[in-house]
């Protein structure tokens, strides 16, 4: 997987996640606090895309030890930070 981010409390490398579907799940930046609403949520099959739209400012979900959680901090791309 190329996309991953950096957990702060716990350095834990979180993994970008596809949902049970395939899709990575990301969040329109102009959504504001409601991003992270299912009604808001943007599917990507392709990494490519969703790498593009990471790099434009999007949110993306990434796997954690308790829940799915979309996020736009601290997030590398091929072992390179971009936020």
């Amino acid at each position: 997987m190329r996309i991953y981010r950096w957990d702060p409390k716990t350095g834990e490398k979180q993994q970008a996640q596809r949902n049970r579907d395939g899709f990575f799940v990301l969040g329109e930046p102009s959504k504001g606090p409601l991003k992270h609403h299912k009604i808001n949520k943007i599917l990507e099959a392709s990494e490519e895309k969703a790498i593009a739209l990471v790099l434009s400012g999007y949110s993306i979900r990434v796997k954690t030890a308790s829940a799915p959680s979309l996020v736009n901090r601290r997030i590398f791309i091929d072992g390179k930070q971009i936020r």
